[in-house]
Formats: C-alpha cells, structure tokens, sequence
C-alpha cells in the first residue's frame, strides 16, 4: 500500500474511533469533533506526507484551513473563560 492510501486508512480509523468515543461520552459540541478531527489530520499529514507536490499542497492547503477553524474554536473558548463571549 502505498503511503497516500496508508494515510487515509489511518485517517479514517481515527476518526472513526473519535467519534465513537466522543458519542459514547455523550459529546455534543460541534467544535469538539472539528478540533479533533483537525488535530488528526495535521498529524496524519505529519506521518505520511506524499511525494507528490502537487497533491501536498491541496493537503497543505486543507491543513490550514482546518487549523484556522481549530484556531477560531480555541479563541472562542478561551474568550468564554475570561467572560468576554457569552
């Protein structure tokens, strides 16, 4: 298998597994399973970056576009604890 292929059943088995554990706990918040699922993905893209440049810049372009949800999640609740968002 090559490495693209790797990543995605890698991938996919985490999210899989993150969501099956986040609803078992009873999980509801939406930001919880995007900022997890970010979190996977930058560290999928870490472990198996493809060689082709061509398809590691949509990955990288993905990645930033998720870390910058990740990034809104962490500052709205951040905001939340200093009582700035309500």
């Amino acid at each position: 298998m090559d490495r693209r292929g790797l990543m995605a059943l890698t991938l996919s088995t985490l999210i899989v597994v993150t969501v099956a554990s986040l609803s078992a706990l009873g999980e509801s918040r939406l930001d919880v399973y995007l900022s997890l699922f970010t979190l996977e993905y930058l560290v999928a893209l870490a472990l198996f970056s493809p060689f082709n440049p061509r398809s590691q810049r949509a990955l990288n372009a993905m990645g930033a576009v998720l870390f910058i949800v990740f990034c809104y999640f962490v500052a709205m609740r951040v905001m939340e604890v200093l009582g700035l968002w309500p």
